[in-house]
């Protein structure tokens, strides 16, 4: 129990909920916190987390509406301290398609699989002259890192190649082979990055993007082998712009939506 406690102080935001709870040592933290124990006993809760964000039903709006909230995400996880990279991120005129973040600190997985889950959307469409009010809905997997992860990947079965980045960045896209794509031999999956100027970082990109594609495809085999890992597809939140309100579904509490959008609302509960 020392090392849970050790292993959870190691994360800056959940040793920031302590403080502000009043658990400043070991026990004021066994005494406070036995819901917090019993739930911990999940599998993969002190894992890292891959947080994919997907455009869903509702058209190219969807595809702005991932750029807008990728862009929330990111900037909530920085400003609580976490280790967040976006790693992956495929592209349309209006924004994304999907888009992947990795967030590399303990228990990160633990902290954000209640966000898994379907995200509806409902304001006037930008992109449209009406102004119509619109639905639109954007899936968000929540997945944990294997800490082994030679389940899935195998060094033998890779391709890397190496290739001269695409698009803007000047004349250094132009000029080195700093792009990385790798094909993973048994299941034909493709990855690629060209999103930093160093080729080792987008090695590890590609790497970590492919670890994600390949979790995805096993999920079947990890609800098998793991029976409290649950993946499913539901209502999370439902963001109404007209009136400034967001229902949590999972909390069953309104939040404010001007106050949430500017980091100001911690939507996480331990």
């Amino acid at each position: 129990m020392i090392e849970l406690y050790k292993k959870l102080t190691k994360n800056y935001y959940i040793k920031k909920k302590f403080i502000k709870k009043n658990i400043l040592n070991y026990d004021s933290f066994i005494l406070n916190c036995k819901d917090l124990i019993n739930n911990l006993n999940i599998k993969f809760s002190e894992s890292s987390c891959f947080i994919e964000i997907i455009s869903n039903q509702g058209g190219i709006d969807t595809h702005s509406l991932n750029s807008f909230f990728l862009n929330f995400y990111y900037k909530w996880l920085l400003k609580n301290k976490f280790n967040v990279e976006i790693i992956n991120l495929e592209k349309s005129l209006f924004g994304y398609k999907k888009s992947l973040l990795f967030v590399n600190d303990y228990y990160s997985f633990f902290l954000f699989k209640n966000e898994s889950g379907l995200h509806r959307i409902i304001r006037k469409n930008p992109l449209v002259s009406s102004k119509k009010i619109q639905t639109s809905y954007l899936s968000f997997n929540i997945l944990p890192k294997i800490n082994s992860n030679k389940n899935f990947i195998n060094k033998n079965d890779l391709i890397i190649e190496n290739y001269k980045s695409k698009g803007s960045g000047g004349q250094h896209v132009n000029t080195t082979n700093s792009a990385i794509r790798i094909i993973h031999k048994p299941t034909n999956i493709i990855v690629s990055s060209q999103s930093e100027r160093s080729q080792i970082q987008n090695k590890k990109f590609a790497l970590q993007t492919l670890e994600y594609k390949l979790l995805v495809k096993n999920n079947l085999f990890l609800k098998e082998r793991y029976n409290n890992f649950k993946y499913e597809k539901k209502y999370i939140k439902t963001y109404y712009f007209e009136n400034n309100e967001i229902i949590d579904h999972v909390i069953k509490k309104k939040i404010d939506l001007i106050e949430y959008f500017n980091l100001n609302i911690d939507f996480i509960k331990i």
